[in-house]
């Protein structure tokens, strides 16, 4: 890994695409250049800015895989882990969506012809029977790969959840190390997300950080932004209700 100040005698002063000034990161405001290594892909290694991807929530400009906005504080080693792996994820479900689509033609085109074959021979019914069954395969191959498919999206899904909550966790001991804790806002600016992402991000922070902090608690309890806070209170209140035998 680059030290900060390598990494500072390799960018240039200014912008040498259009001469303009670089922000601390080595961003070009101007054209939108980057030239620091904040704005390294950990997965192609170029130098390349990040763009929002439905899917991905930001992706490299260049190779297309999982990106986290490039911040003050570099990548720590399990985030770039779980970019590689987002990225193999990423790229799994690509492949099988690719091949359901490909059996679902092959399919469609096979059954088409079956179809004329028969009305044109009249064969007998068991060899009728035979011929569309066998025309009707690349469907059943179209929907294991979608299945599939389906499978490593929420695979990705997880897997870019974890890494997001270890950069929201880097940023914010960053911050307290400077001396005041981060706020929703300022690591909304720093991660480039919406506030009420970035709210979420620092419950499940506070939330591992309480957990982590408590070793007698069950190591699966954690906040998700996928919970429902009605669903978290009950269960809250089913553990700490007292049990028969609690009961004098």
């Amino acid at each position: 890994m680059t030290s900060p100040d390598a990494a500072l005698a390799a960018r240039p002063e200014a912008c040498s695409a259009c001469g303009g000034a670089l922000d601390s990161l080595g961003h070009c405001a101007k054209c939108g250049a980057a030239f620091g290594e904040a704005y390294r892909c950990p997965l192609c290694q170029a130098l390349s800015d990040v763009e929002p991807n439905p899917a991905l929530y930001y992706r490299c400009r260049t190779c297309g895989g999982p990106r986290i906005p490039p911040t003050s504080s570099p990548l720590s080693e399990p985030e770039v882990t779980l970019l590689h792996s987002a990225r193999s994820e990423q790229l799994r479900a690509s492949a099988f969506r690719a091949g359901a689509g490909f059996a679902l033609a092959s399919g469609a085109l096979s059954f088409l012809v079956t179809c004329v074959v028969l009305l044109a021979t009249s064969p007998a019914p068991f060899a009728k029977a035979a011929a569309l069954v066998a025309s009707l395969v690349p469907f059943a191959l179209s929907f294991f790969a979608l299945r599939r498919a389906r499978g490593h999206a929420r695979k990705l899904d997880a897997t870019l959840q974890q890494a997001w909550l270890l950069a929201a966790s880097r940023v914010a001991v960053a911050e307290a190390g400077a001396g005041a804790a981060i706020s929703a806002a300022a690591l909304a600016k720093a991660l480039r997300v919406d506030e009420a992402r970035a709210e979420l991000l620092l419950a499940e922070v506070s939330v591992q950080a309480f957990v982590q902090a408590r070793p007698e608690l069950p190591a699966r309890l954690r906040f998700t932004e996928l919970a429902d806070p009605e669903d978290l209170s009950t269960d809250a209140q089913r553990a700490h209700a007292p049990t028969s035998a609690d009961k004098p």
